[in-house]
């Protein structure tokens, strides 16, 4: 097994941008770096938001809203504001998308229908 990655397109209020992203599960929200989320213009939420870290340590960080598409499929997610290495996918983002991870074929797939509607 490794790493799924994903070329995704994140729209904010400023434009959009391709980005690849790590998909991790163990992520319940989509993280990206500071200067991500300022060059799409992220829809930022008007507090800070406590987290809690992949190591136990807690965390207070901004938080928005941003278009996410992936594989054809698009919604709203909740994206957080953090210096990171690489953004994430997070699980949260999946569920919203309907995808989930095929760890053995290294990519994402439905696991669900979609289809939008007016």
């Amino acid at each position: 097994m490794g790493h799924i990655y994903v070329d995704a397109i994140l729209r904010g209020a400023r434009g959009a941008r391709t980005v690849r992203m790590l998909v991790d599960t163990g992520a319940t929200y989509t993280i990206v770096p500071p200067e991500l989320a300022d060059e799409i213009g992220l829809v930022r939420l008007p507090f800070r938001t406590e987290v809690t870290l992949a190591d136990g340590r807690r965390a207070e960080v901004e938080a928005g809203v941003a278009e996410l598409s992936v594989e054809g499929r698009r919604a709203p997610v909740t994206v957080l504001v953090m210096p990171v290495e690489e953004p994430l996918l997070g699980s949260e983002s999946l569920e919203a998308l309907g995808l989930k991870p095929n760890p053995e074929a290294g990519r994402l797939e439905p696991s669900r229908g979609y289809a939008v509607r007016a």
